[in-house]
């Protein structure tokens, strides 16, 4: 059995390398893809263009900030009651994406233009196959999911229940 101490230090250890580095690279990509339009990297691929994103995800509540950030705090408070029960490294590191995920975004909507609540997330990577764009942050949370499903199907396979979090 794995303890549980060194599993929640996991999950945090987790959860602030990608509030960092999402800070970090979205202060970056203000300071160099400001007033630039779209640059093409890997062949078109993938594109960097800054964008704030208000609305939440594919701009679903347009016109709404202060409801897509009570939202991202009622989301974070729960991945942060879930970080007090994982049990497992790969829920860890699951919740661990999640939670900084969640705060990378949730930071950007409290502390950016124009103000608590209603300020918008920096977004500043768009793949070339999707019309949507995203920051770490995103790809953090796309990342808990997929350990989430490896997780799931690796139990499944072993024929054991699913113990990411009892």
């Amino acid at each position: 059995m794995t303890d549980v101490r060194s599993v929640r230090r996991l999950t945090l250890a987790v959860a602030a390398t990608v509030v960092v580095l999402d800070a970090i690279t979205k202060a970056l990509a203000v300071q160099f893809l400001t007033g630039r339009g779209t640059v093409s990297v890997l062949g078109g691929a993938l594109r960097l263009q800054l964008y704030r994103n208000f609305a939440g995800p594919r701009n679903t509540f347009e016109g709404h900030p202060v409801l897509v950030s009570l939202m991202a705090v009622a989301a974070v408070a729960a991945i942060a009651v879930m970080a007090t029960r994982v049990r497992t490294p790969a829920g860890a590191l699951a919740v661990g994406l999640l939670l900084g995920g969640g705060l990378g975004n949730l930071v950007d909507r409290l502390l950016r233009a124009p103000g608590p609540l209603r300020g918008g997330v920096v977004d500043w990577l768009r793949p070339g196959w999707s019309s949507g764009s995203m920051n770490l942050a995103d790809l953090a949370i796309t990342a808990a999911i997929l350990v989430i499903l490896v997780s799931a199907a690796a139990s499944r396979r072993s024929r054991r229940p699913i113990a990411l979090i009892p």
